[in-house]
């Protein structure tokens, strides 16, 4: 009798190890599925497929909220930081006007290109810091060197980051009408310091305070996600010259 029981509890024991190894690559690939939601959640503040920048050397995937590139003749403080009009390999702004008690003030992202051939991160880095301490506001700013992020298009890793909070200004529109005046607002400048890259990414996201509330996420965590999905592209390889015809 005892062997029998002993039996029993020898096949139960069989049956519960063999369907827990069955029902393992299940288990994995349901939390291989969660996690990729979850990954896939995080970055929903941005638009589903990437732009491309400097004829296509450089993607990334811009905050949803933004809204098409503005014009730029070099100077406008609603493309480029007012402090960093300078800005280095200037590719492209993109804005959004949010309305806090009858005015319409931009948010914008400024993205800069600068290949490594002719300018590394460091003299980049220097150019922009120069900028920015001669305005009053940030006379001593200095960088956050080494900020370590998860790409996930196999760009930099590394970013060197300066955070600018306090009055700077913006271009406000009052009924229809623009207002340059300064406002309280963040303003974060991340620029890639992987060591090896080919081209060096700068990245400016200004946003006043008064409307800060009405994005998806905080500043700093959007500016961290679209430098998550930067994706450097290679030039594609020069072919050699073809040889002229044998005689």
């Amino acid at each position: 009798m005892r062997q029998t029981a002993g039996m029993g509890v020898a096949v139960v024991g069989l049956v519960i190890h063999f369907a827990g190894c069955a029902s393992r690559p299940y288990e994995q690939d349901y939390q291989q599925r969660v996690a990729d939601f979850r990954g896939q959640a995080v970055f929903a503040t941005l638009a589903t497929d990437p732009t491309e920048f400097a004829n296509g050397r450089l993607k990334l995937r811009l905050p949803s909220i933004l809204g098409l590139p503005q014009e730029d003749d070099g100077t406008k403080i609603r493309a480029r930081p007012p402090f960093v009009l300078d800005f280095p390999g200037y590719a492209a702004a993109y804005e959004k006007l949010l309305t806090a008690n009858n005015v319409q003030l931009p948010v914008v992202l400024t993205v800069g290109v600068v290949p490594a051939a002719e300018r590394r991160h460091g003299d980049v880095e220097r150019s922009i810091v120069e900028q920015v301490r001669r305005d009053e506001a940030f006379p001593k700013v200095d960088w956050e060197r080494g900020k370590a992020v998860e790409p996930v298009a196999g760009g930099p890793a590394i970013w060197d980051v300066l955070s600018l909070s306090g009055q700077q200004e913006f271009e406000s529109t009052v009924a229809g009408n623009p207002d340059y005046k300064k406002w309280a607002g963040r303003c974060e400048i991340w620029v890639s310091a992987d060591p090896k890259q080919e081209a060096c990414t700068v990245l400016a996201l200004r946003v006043p305070d008064d409307v800060a509330n009405q994005l998806q996420v905080p500043v700093s965590e959007m500016i961290e996600l679209v430098a998550r999905t930067v994706e450097p592209v290679a030039a594609p390889a020069e072919e050699p010259p073809a040889e002229p015809p044998a005689k």
